[in-house]
């Protein structure tokens, strides 16, 4: 039976309307001695002891197809085997209910055959599917014989009681027992002297006594029958059963009544059926009521009959509240005309219906996605219709985010220019999530520039620009793009604080830019690799609607793919320029490699033709000729440490060899052996070393840094003086060299230290990695080095060491 609890059941009498009341009653009274129960799939889950008695066998794993063969049922015929498709159960299983339908038992335990009456219902889940069917067997083989008995002699009372598998028992005129069988003695466990010649009434509870004396016996003695009477009988060891009791009057020929004779039914079984069946509806209404979803019930004029705890508490009304109320008395009109439309075209059809609906929630407007379908009677009236409504407000919204992020990706990878796709991103995100969309960009002269923008009014679109270029949000604003370009945190607020100067924008010229004044507004940082790169700045909608977490989260969601798809249009870029880097320093690497072989080439061909000539070559011309060669191939030198240094640099394997050291003594040391450059280039130099500076340094790499800052000032000096100064600093030493040639543009100066660029025009030779490795062997002492310089009015490089290298 516990399977069968388990199951959804029909819904309670007090959700139901009177008829449905009246006929569960009716089941419930047509109830036998015997209970089973079968489930969907025709097997047999329940039989209780009685039903056992009255079949002679117990359960069985036959289907309800077999039990005609299995248990021995008849029509009433006595010799057709009853037809499974027609078998009370199995009409159930089909939905019908079977009443007091003859069924006649013979089997090896009942050879002689029983009469038995069988009522059967389906049991039916909340959605009206059939999940089962309960038999009320009544085995009435012996009121068909008491009836027959009562009408013969008393020979065949005798046999009957002695026979009967019920109770029975004899009154006289004054309501003794003149008769009991032997079932009524050894069920309430008395022997028969015990009780013969005592009024039949007090072997009944105290409230079955007043019953019978004061109701039933009157009736009864006027009538000559009763029929299912509920009694309460006390056993002997005090213990209640309870029982149906039918008597039929006994007359004589004259026709006066001489004696009755009564069959008594225990129903205890049912009653303890009733019992679960109440307690079963008593759960159902418990999950309904705790269950999170909405249920309701509407009868045929759309009146509320029941709502669940859940339906009270999202409308704020309880069910004594809305009991006999109609949509419209519960619900604004225009939500409740479209709530009546369909459950009218329910009512009409007949079918059920899963729908999509607006209701009104404290917070705003929430979709349910509602499954309604009509209750039946025993006739195949619609009698009410039931509803099941789920809030799928939230997948809606999860809904429409994916298709808008879905949107967004594709516009984000439609073009490597990534202010245009940030364009496109923020005119996605208007009128969806904002107003107002700004897109921030951090760049190298900028710390947030607005490189996209979109608003429901073009006009006040361009009005934000040109106020934004004008007045960019204060870097030092507790709230807004600047503090969220700085935390890297996301940030919400009830106004669009830090976007808008509010003195500049008093000003009377921004009176549309004015309108977002107070608007709630979310920002969210664009960050891709750990690096923020921009923000993405909202305006709300309208003043008042604050942005929810969802709403938050969708957009952070949508800042991430941006700032992937800007982080990828940079590296694009990047390696774009790093090809353009490599082939353009190929380019300057070949030339500047086939330079020296060029002209050791041609001083290779001059002694050639010098050998083969009868006339040697006079020692002058050869030992130029060796210098040349000399100074080619230290050229060439340079040039290939220049490049194993790049590549230790990449690989991470520029060793340092740290000694005590006198920068000042190294500085004379290096421009020393500089001079005879000096005098060819035409710089006059200047070293200003005054006092030892000593510290642990690399002396082959200082020597190494001295030489490109002396190389470089020698290249681009344009024969104008050159000065080095080398001074204690900070504990520390400063280099500094000082020229007056060219200079460098400031556009120039921050990159002038990257691999494969130079300082002024390329005409000028090398590879344009000396200040790359000096910048690379400073730093890797633990220094910095920077520039100083003006177009035309030369550059000063300043180098600052620690006095020893920090690990």
């Amino acid at each position: 039976m516990d399977r069968l609890h388990d199951s959804p059941a029909n819904p309670p009498p007090s959700a139901m309307p009177p008829g449905q009341s009246r006929l569960l009653e009716a089941v419930l009274a047509s109830l036998g001695e015997g209970l089973m129960v079968a489930d969907e799939h025709q097997h047999l889950v329940f039989m209780n002891p009685k039903a056992e008695l009255i079949l002679g066998l117990g359960p069985t794993d036959e289907p309800v197809s077999r039990w005609p063969e299995h248990y021995g049922l008849y029509l009433p015929d006595k010799v057709t085997l009853h037809p499974s498709a027609s078998l009370p159960m199995s009409r159930a299983l089909r939905g019908e209910t079977v009443s007091r339908e003859e069924v006649f038992l013979r089997n090896a335990a009942r050879p002689a055959g029983t009469w038995l009456h069988v009522s059967s219902s389906p049991v039916c889940d909340e959605h009206g599917a059939v999940r089962g069917g309960v038999s009320i067997v009544s085995d009435i083989t012996d009121r068909k014989g008491a009836e027959d008995s009562l009408r013969s002699a008393g020979e065949k009372y005798r046999s009957l009681y002695n026979n009967t598998p019920v109770m029975m028992h004899s009154i006289d005129l004054e309501g003794r027992l003149i008769s009991v069988s032997d079932r009524w003695l050894s069920t309430l466990g008395y022997e028969r002297a015990e009780v013969l010649g005592h009024d039949s009434v007090e072997f009944l509870t105290p409230e079955s006594r007043r019953f019978a004396r004061e109701v039933v016996l009157p009736e009864y003695f006027r009538t000559g029958a009763c029929w299912n009477v509920p009694y309460q009988i006390v056993k002997k060891n005090g213990q209640p059963i309870d029982v149906l009791l039918s008597a039929i009057a006994e007359q004589d020929a004259s026709g006066k009544v001489v004696r009755s004779l009564a069959v008594l039914i225990d129903v205890t079984e049912r009653k303890r059926a009733e019992g679960a069946l109440q307690e079963s509806e008593q759960r159902l209404r418990a999950i309904l009521d705790n269950a999170p979803t909405v249920f309701f019930l509407l009868d045929t004029q759309e009146r509320f009959l029941f709502v669940n705890r859940e339906w009270e508490r999202l409308f704020h009304r309880t069910r004594a509240q809305v009991a006999g109320r109609t949509v419209f008395d519960v619900f604004p009109q225009d939500i409740a005309e479209a709530l009546h439309q369909a459950n009218r075209d329910i009512f009409k059809a007949g079918v059920s219906v899963e729908r999509e609906e607006r209701l009104a929630h404290d917070d705003g407007i929430h979709i349910h996605l509602t499954q309604k379908f009509p209750l039946r009677d025993a006739t195949g009236m619609v009698y009410a219709l039931c509803g099941i409504a789920t809030d799928i407000t939230e997948r809606k919204q999860m809904e429409v985010s994916q298709r808008f992020l879905a949107e967004a990706s594709r516009e984000l990878v439609t073009s490597l220019d990534y202010e245009t796709t940030l364009q496109h991103v923020a005119e996605l995100a208007v009128p969806v999530l904002a107003d107002l969309c700004v897109v921030f960009v951090r760049t190298e002269t900028e710390p947030l520039r607005p490189v996209a923008m979109a608003d429901r009014s073009p006009a006040r679109a361009a009005s934000v620009r040109e106020f934004l270029q004008r007045h960019p949000p204060d870097p030092a604003a507790p709230h807004g793009p600047a503090r969220i370009l700085a935390t890297g945190s996301s940030e919400t607020s009830e106004a669009s604080m830090g976007l808008l100067d509010p003195v500049a924008l008093a000003e009377e010229r921004w009176a549309e830019v004015r309108t977002l004044r107070g608007r709630p507004s979310m920002g969210v940082p664009l960050q891709a690799r750990g690096r923020t790169l921009g923000v993405l700045f909202l305006v709300s909608p309208a003043p008042g609607r604050a942005y929810t977490p969802a709403e938050l989260a969708l957009t952070e969601e949508l800042g991430r793919r941006a700032a992937v798809a800007i982080d990828n249009a940079q590296l694009y870029c990047a390696a774009q320029e790093s090809i353009r880097a490599r082939d353009e320093f190929l380019s300057i690497a070949s030339h500047e490699l086939k330079t020296p072989l060029t002209s050791m080439r041609l001083r290779v061909q001059q002694l050639g033709s010098a050998i083969t000539s009868s006339r040697p070559l006079p020692a002058e011309k050869v030992s130029k000729l060796l210098e040349v060669f000399e100074s080619q191939l230290q050229r060439l030198s340079h040039l290939a440490e220049h490049l194993l240094d790049v590549s230790r640099i990449n690989e991470k394997r520029l060793a340092l060899r740290l000694e005590a050291l006198d920068l000042a003594a190294l500085a004379r040391d290096v421009t020393a052996h500089l001079t005879e450059q000096f005098q060819k280039s035409g710089c006059a130099f200047e070293l200003m070393a005054p006092e030892p500076v000593w510290g642990r340094w690399d002396r082959l790499r200082l020597e190494q840094v001295m030489l490109n800052l002396l190389t470089n000032a020698m290249k681009y000096g344009a024969g104008r003086p050159i000065r080095m100064e080398v001074a204690s600093h900070a504990g520390g030493a400063r280099l500094v060299i000082k020229d007056h040639g060219m200079g460098i543009p400031p556009e120039a100066q921050a990159r002038i230290f990257e691999r494969f660029e130079r300082a002024a025009s390329r005409n000028y030779g090398g590879l344009g990695l000396g200040l790359f490795i000096t910048r690379q062997l400073v730093e890797a002492h633990g220094g910095n080095i920077r520039v100083e310089s003006e177009p035309g009015h030369g550059a000063t490089f300043t180098v600052e060491l620690p006095p020893r290298v920090p690990f």
